[in-house]
């Protein structure tokens, strides 16, 4: 026991009681608390950048360093290798650009969302929206 009832801390990897509990950061994927030996390991190893971690797309390993972190509107986890990257922010800026039905240009107040149970993905054109909507009207009212 420790001052006022703490409980003990135990380092998640070497399993050593510690008495500082030093908290891990993010982007090493480990779990806190850490004793300050192997803190001192993964911070060295993250600046020397000696991680190495998986593409999340195409799985080839490669330095942390040499891995870029996916847009937010991506909903990803992980981190991926510059060729898959920019394979995938070529898909968003066409998804956000064109219309994906009829594949026309989206202007910039023309630009509408689909409905969830339409099951699109990507941005639609004025004219694909009102079809979708009739469309949708015809096989509600059957």
């Amino acid at each position: 026991m420790g001052l006022f009832g703490r409980k003990r801390a135990i380092c998640t990897i070497c399993n050593k009681e510690i008495t500082h509990k030093h908290k891990a950061k993010r982007e090493w994927y480990v779990k806190s608390p850490l004793c300050g030996d192997c803190y001192l390991d993964k911070m060295k190893q993250s600046y020397d950048a000696t991680i190495t971690q998986s593409c999340v797309v195409c799985k080839i390993k490669s330095k942390v360093t040499d891995l870029w972190e996916p847009r937010w509107q991506w909903d990803m986890e992980g981190l991926l290798c510059k060729k898959c990257f920019d394979e995938k922010e070529s898909n968003f800026e066409t998804e956000k650009d064109f219309c994906s039905i009829c594949g026309c240009k989206l202007k910039a107040f023309n630009r509408f969302h689909p409905k969830g149970k339409w099951k699109l993905k990507g941005l639609l054109c004025k004219n694909c929206w009102d079809s979708q909507k009739i469309h949708e009207k015809e096989n509600s009212s059957k």
